[in-house]
């Protein structure tokens, strides 16, 4: 302490030799110039531009590192805010200060701060000054290095660096909260009860055809027999016609429900959140509905690791030292939630495994982490979506978790050479695989013709009249070759990383590989084959699933064809009833 406190003193001395000098420096130049004119030959206009242009300079440069040395002086009384706060300061935002060495505590750039209310350039080292309106003392928020630590897209301004920097008072007290005794999640049975299992789904228009071929793969080709929850926003399955169909009459004898989505924030990638949050189901699964198992999943409910822990993730392809989220040591997320940096893969949450009992604290922290208004997460783009939140949640709360510790393998095509990675492959506790999730190239089931559409009209003939239902499905009753299903095969081989490799030689590349594969396609793991000595791969027809694929076209052709005989039926019967309107 003593020598923090002697350290003003020392630069204040610096700075008053530096002035004396400069000053010195500059009595000396025009003591030269006089003694000067009076020497023989002297030309004075030339000369005396000379001198004048050298005293400029010299105060100049005594000026800068005069200003140089108050603001670093100044500086010295900005301090990191402290950690642990449990009640919000009032905070102003004084400026963005600029440093340099890639360090937000280097040397002041004062020449490159920024007011409040600017933005601040991407890859700018510094920090947001910050004055707590009761104390006076001063804060750095916000610090930054030169590496990436928001997402490009996001716009930073310290003008939100007072809410950044209560953000952890707010989590504190959902924390606080949540474990209350006697705290609940929403549909939780009161008292002692034997747990429900279940799956979780969340479907929109698009995604139906893939959410009815995988439950149709659980049922008929795994054998898988637990219950399902399939939730929905109403107003976004409306604006295709009849579009849930196809799920309603494959749920007529099955344990499958439906629960319509109510909250209007909760849309996009939220409404995962909101689905397990407000699940009936004491222990969830969730799965995207483009994720399908190679085998029963019931077995994870219980396995060892989710016993011990009750909340089992799986891992991204993106770890620290390869990210695409810039989620890195240096992100401002650490500084935001106030936990330490963790070196660990990022979560990919196309399956969470969860006991929703045992966590319901950390599942209220990662609701108030995706409902929260304004939310920092979104504005600073900090994680990608929810797929990180799960994690953060358990890590702020500090509850035990499992992560795979197998890295994501890559499913995909290979053609004269070139590989296209189209489906991430997770692996169970084993190292086994275990879901394949279809993220890069969903399926469709083909297309669906509407009565509001004038394609559907001209395949209709003349009239526009609607062809006999009956006929249709005569039509479509009619076998048809595995080549001809509407969604074509992308799954020939997997791409998988060598468990004697190390953990930094994981590196999952992004590309496009035309012409082989269409240039719109975005292709994932290593472009040629034999480039890396870590990765190898295997011909998915040498393994137990190689059918799976062919399966979960089949389902989505039928899932496609019946909704196309409910949007014909809907059509025929307003047809119909045409004339009866004209008529009235």
């Amino acid at each position: 302490m003593q020598h923090a406190s002697s350290s003003p003193a020392r630069r204040y001395g610096v700075l008053h030799y530096l002035l004396l000098g400069s000053l010195l420096y500059a009595l000396a130049v025009l003591s030269m110039s006089v003694f000067n004119l009076h020497s023989p030959g002297y030309l004075p206009s030339a000369r005396l531009h000379t001198i004048v242009d050298s005293v400029k300079n010299g105060l100049n440069h005594a000026r800068r590192a005069s200003d140089q040395i108050r603001e670093d002086e100044h500086a010295l009384n900005v301090h990191v805010l402290p950690t642990g706060g449990t009640v919000e300061r009032r905070l102003k935002c004084i400026a963005w200060r600029a440093t340099a060495n890639c360090r937000p505590d280097g040397p002041r750039i004062p020449e490159r701060d920024r007011p409040c209310t600017k933005t601040v350039p991407s890859g700018q080292p510094g920090y947001c000054e910050l004055q707590d309106e009761d104390s006076g003392e001063l804060f750095r928020v916000a610090r930054r290095t030169c590496d990436e630590a928001v997402g490009k897209a996001a716009l930073f301004r310290c003008l939100e660096a007072p809410r950044f920097a209560n953000f952890h008072v707010l989590t504190h007290k959902v924390m606080q909260r949540a474990l209350t005794p006697g705290f609940a999640l929403p549909n939780m049975m009161e008292g002692p009860s034997e747990l429900q299992d279940g799956i979780v789904m969340v479907i929109y228009p698009k995604i139906v055809a893939s959410a009815y071929a995988s439950i149709r793969v659980l049922r008929e080709v795994l054998g898988c027999r637990l219950p399902i929850e399939i939730w929905f926003r109403p107003d976004e399955m409306r604006k295709v016609t009849a579009s849930i169909d196809p799920l309603r009459q494959l749920a007529v004898n099955d344990t499958i429900e439906f629960r319509e989505i109510d909250d209007p924030l909760a849309i996009e990638f939220a409404t995962k959140v909101f689905a397990i949050y407000h699940s009936a189901f004491d222990r969830v699964l969730f799965l995207d509905s483009d994720n399908v198992p190679v085998q029963d999943p019931t077995f994870l409910f219980q396995s060892h690791e989710f016993m011990k822990t009750g909340a089992v993730f799986w891992p991204d392809f993106w770890q620290p030292s390869h990210t695409l989220f810039h989620l890195h040591q240096d992100s401002m997320l650490w500084e935001l939630l106030q936990i330490p940096f963790v070196d660990m893969f990022e979560q990919e949450s196309g399956q969470v495994l969860v006991n929703r009992r045992r966590h319901a604290a950390s599942l209220e922290i990662v609701n108030f982490f995706t409902f929260h208004r304004p939310n920092p997460f979104m504005q600073l783009k900090l994680v990608w979506g929810d797929k990180d939140l799960f994690r953060l949640a358990w890590l702020k709360l500090q509850a035990p978790f499992h992560m795979i510790k197998t890295p994501p393998a890559v499913a995909g095509k290979v053609i004269n050479g070139l590989f296209c990675g189209m489906t991430m492959v997770q692996h169970d506790t084993q190292g086994n695989e275990l879901f394949l999730h279809r993220n890069s190239h969903k399926l469709t089931g083909g297309a669906i013709l509407n009565p509001a559409d004038k394609k559907f009209k001209s395949s209709r003939g003349t009239h526009g009249r609607v062809e006999d239902s009956q006929h249709a499905e005569t039509k479509r009753a009619k076998p048809i070759e595995s080549e001809d299903y509407p969604d074509p095969a992308i799954w020939t081989h997997i791409m998988s990383f060598r468990t004697s490799s190390p953990r930094s030689e994981y590196e999952i590349e992004t590309y496009h590989a035309d012409p082989e594969f269409s240039k719109d396609q975005i292709c994932y793991g290593r472009r040629r084959l034999g480039t890396s000595t870590h990765f190898y791969v295997q011909d998915i027809a040498g393994t137990d699933f190689f059918r799976l694929e062919t399966y979960l076209r089949r389902f989505a052709m039928e899932a496609g064809q019946l909704h196309q005989a409910t949007v014909d039926a809907i059509a025929a019967e307003q047809f119909h009833r045409r004339p009866f309107r004209q008529q009235d």
